[in-house]
């Protein structure tokens, strides 16, 4: 398994328990020794960069943020979702 470990965005923070089964290393916004919840997302960017981690959040502004600071992101909002809705319509 790869040595990325991930900060899980609080805004997606059901997304753990499917990260569980899948043997995939994270930290999630309110745990011990990372940001509080409700912390602004300069903080949350500037958190993941120092401790090298991959952010996770279909937040746009803290996208933004991680985009601005070069810090590495897997972005899902519901526009992906929504194209993916589409695209399964099409094929049916």
């Amino acid at each position: 398994m790869s040595s990325i470990e991930f900060l899980i965005d609080e805004n997606v923070l059901g997304l753990d328990r499917y990260l569980l089964s899948l043997d995939i290393k994270f930290k999630k916004i309110g745990d011990l020794n990372c940001p509080k919840k409700g912390s602004d997302d300069p903080t949350v960017a500037k958190f993941a960069k120092k401790n090298n981690l991959v952010i996770i959040t279909n937040d746009d502004n803290l996208k933004k943020q991680c985009d601005i600071l070069d810090v590495e992101c897997v972005f899902q909002d519901l526009r992906d979702f929504a194209k993916k809705v589409k695209d399964y319509a099409e094929l049916h």
